[in-house]
């Protein structure tokens, strides 16, 4: 959805909730390539 962020404190709340959702997703997959690779390896 496409929202407003109008308040400074929300701001940095979403700004860190978005860095630590990135890693949450990029750590499992860099995994499972891992996983992967070394698998076929």
């Amino acid at each position: 959805s496409d929202v407003q962020v109008t308040s400074r404190r929300i701001r940095q709340v979403t700004l860190g909730h978005s860095i630590v959702s990135f890693f949450f997703n990029t750590v499992p997959i860099a995994m499972a390539v891992n996983g992967v690779v070394a698998l076929a390896g």
